[in-house]
């Protein structure tokens, strides 16, 4: 399986995460990990974090609070 490393370290960076670094990691323990934001995350596990952000960004806006000013 061809994984593009760079592509999913450009979309991370984009997304506002600090990647540190990918390891290469032997064949039957997953190809790559990622350090991202701190923690250690297997190449599956950094997928669902960009799908989680996608997701997130397609949520509807929230409308900001108005705050009730009282005379005085």
């Amino acid at each position: 399986m061809s994984v593009d490393t760079e592509l999913l370290v450009q979309s991370l960076k984009k997304r506002g995460h600090t990647v540190e670094a990918v390891i290469k990691v032997p064949d039957n323990a997953g190809d790559y990990e990622f350090i991202v934001d701190g923690a250690t995350l297997t190449l599956d596990e950094t997928r669902a974090l960009l799908e989680h952000d996608q997701a997130e960004n397609r949520r509807p806006p929230v409308a900001p609070k108005t705050a009730v000013t009282t005379g005085s």
